[in-house]
């Protein structure tokens, strides 16, 4: 029996997505959300429940117009959308699951990888969450398609075996922090492991830096996907849906949805040297995977530095996972002699980027005070000859 607490919350969120609350969403469109006369009159018709979630839907339908096209129809809770997944990685990890064939999303949240894989045949939903697969449910029929069941209770009590496959999203929040501890993880270790078990075509969506057991790296793919230039989520593919057992995969989605990858097995560091005519900064998915240098090996590239994920070469390349850099010249971090160098090159739109390094680049761009009209790229980062400012300028694809 649900607390009358949840209770309460449950009522509430069913008449989120009433069509009672639907006239009221179409109200809000046309008014100021955070006038008094607006709160005054929801709080005067409206119960406080209603009238509180009704503006907090407000505020989280703006805040996922960059995860979902179709936000302003959706619905969310603050946690729901903070880990669900946005569509268009969602749309393309659903094409690795068989069509028409039953599907489970367990810990399905709000509903981001569900949606896409209940339009591609019959899928269950699965939640602790009463609230979550109340949204996740409508979520799913926003978009225009239908859940074949949902099931309110935990995932590792799920019939695994009644599918042909399962995604899941275990909670990764522990003590009110994120955690990349696969046994802090909810289901736990012990308990993704036994459901493996019983059924081993899944897809788990990790953390990024999520340390994995050996076997899961041999038996199954782990594939870093980035979207927006940040590796958003780790995926293990285990049995039918690891298309190259025991690799390596870092894969970016661009906005307009297109998809590269780079598939692989982490080997020792390349070489590093001091820059050539060219600079490479690769994708998070590489990096996040390990894959940097197995790439750079492929390409014939070198690295900046041990601690430096940069890497150079002589000749120009254009490949999708690395952004190109023609190098001018190279400084040591010095804000005097950087702003006498900008101040040269006439740049006034000035790029600043650093990795293996902790400098304040904002604090360190109005020491540069860049006002030209030309516009260049500071690269800050460790070299075998030290820390280094590099000047360069995007190459063209």
């Amino acid at each position: 029996m649900l607390s009358p607490d949840h209770s309460e919350s449950l009522t509430t969120s069913q008449w989120l997505v009433s069509e009672e609350a639907r006239s009221w969403f179409t109200w809000l469109d046309g008014v100021d959300a955070g006038a008094i006369a607006t709160v005054t009159r929801l709080r005067q018709e409206l119960t406080s429940e209603q009238s509180a979630e009704l503006l907090t839907q407000a505020k989280l339908r703006k805040r996922a117009t960059r995860k979902f096209a179709q936000a302003e129809q959706m619905f969310f809770t603050d946690i729901g959308l903070q880990q669900s997944t946005d569509q268009q990685i969602a749309a393309y990890k659903a094409q690795r699951f068989p069509a028409d064939q039953p599907l489970a999303d367990l810990c399905c949240g709000i509903g981001g990888d569900l949606i896409t894989l209940a339009q591609s045949g019959p899928t269950t939903a699965v939640d602790a969450s009463a609230d979550h697969l109340c949204f996740a449910e409508a979520n799913v029929c926003a978009h225009g398609a239908k859940l074949a069941d949902t099931r309110c209770g935990l995932a590792e009590e799920a019939p695994l075996e009644q599918f042909a496959a399962w995604h899941i999203d275990p909670d990764r929040r522990h003590d009110d922090r994120r955690t990349i501890r696969l046994e802090s993880f909810s289901p736990s270790l012990d308990h993704l492991e036994a459901m493996l078990r019983r059924n081993r075509n899944a897809a788990m969506k990790l953390a990024p830096a999520s340390r994995l057991p050996e076997a899961w790296e041999k038996a199954g793919q782990c594939e870093w996907i980035t979207n927006h230039r940040e590796c958003k989520q780790l995926v293990v593919w285990m049995g039918e849906l690891a298309r190259q057992p025991g690799t390596r995969r870092a894969t970016r989605i661009d906005a307009t949805g297109q998809v590269d990858f780079f598939e692989g097995q982490t080997r020792s560091p390349v070489s590093s040297t001091e820059p050539g005519s060219y600079l490479f900064d690769p994708d998070p998915s590489l990096v996040a995977s390990g894959l940097v240098d197995t790439l750079a090996e492929q390409l014939q590239l070198a690295r900046l530095s041990p601690d430096s994920h940069y890497l150079t070469g002589n000749q120009p390349l254009d490949h999708p996972l690395l952004q190109s850099f023609d190098v001018i010249t190279q400084e040591k971090v010095d804000a005097k002699r950087l702003k006498k160098a900008v101040a040269e090159a006439e740049w006034g739109t000035l790029e600043l980027k650093q990795r293996g390094l902790e400098l304040k680049l904002e604090a360190m761009r109005k020491q540069l005070k860049p006002r030209g009209k030309g516009e260049g790229t500071i690269v800050f980062t460790p070299t075998v000859a030290g820390n280094r400012a590099i000047l360069c300028r995007r190459a063209p694809s």
